[in-house]
Parts: structure tokens; sequence; C-alpha cells
């Protein structure tokens, strides 16, 4: 479900690849930073979370035996995000737009901005 309130989405893979970022640091205060900075944001930004749902479990599992996937396989966590992209009509912002075979993506990393 979208939420109006937004422009932006979350969605829970990002979540999962963020913790699970945390959880492998070999530091610990490391580790307690991430946690705390994702608490935060969380707190923050509870409307944008895009939660997964029957339609992009669906979708994933059609994208997943897709040709574009079978010629070249995805990780785990970006064919989840592609799937859920796809599935709600997104763009995913990344600057690796070569790891998804089906949403449209983004690299605002390289846009050029006009000089003043």
């Amino acid at each position: 479900m979208f939420h109006n309130s937004v422009e932006w989405f979350l969605p829970v893979p990002v979540i999962a690849e963020i913790q699970e970022g945390a959880e492998a640091s070999p530091s610990a205060a490391r580790k307690v930073e991430i946690n705390a900075r994702l608490d935060r944001f969380l707190e923050r930004n509870s409307a944008a979370v895009l939660e997964w749902d029957a339609d992009s479990t669906r979708t994933w599992g059609r994208l997943k035996h897709s040709p574009e996937v079978k010629r070249q396989p995805q990780s785990f966590w970006d064919s989840l995000i592609d799937a859920m992209a796809l599935r709600h009509g997104c763009t995913v912002a990344t600057r690796n737009g070569k790891d998804f075979r089906h949403a449209r993506t983004s690299n605002s990393w390289e846009t050029k901005l006009p000089v003043a």
C-alpha cells in the first residue's frame, strides 16, 4: 500500500541489507552505531517503509525465472527490491543500475547539476 504523504519509499529488503551489514561488522561499536542510526531513521520515516506483500511475492517468483535473470542472475536482495519496484511502478535509486533486471533505475550520484 502506498502512502500519499511521501515521495520516496524504502523497501523492507533494504532495511534487511543494512541490518545484515550491521551484524556482520567486526566492530561492536560500529554495530551499535549502525543500529542506532537505523532506529532513528525508521522512527522518523516510518511512513516511507514499503512492506513486502503477496503481490510482491508473486512478482518476485515470476521474475526469478525471466530470461533476463536466467542470462544474468541477481543477488537475493536485489531480486526482492527489483520485484517490489516493478510491482509498485517505482524507480530504484541506486549506483548499481546493472544489478536490476526489470525495474527502472536512477543514479542521482551521476546526475550533473547545473553550474551556477
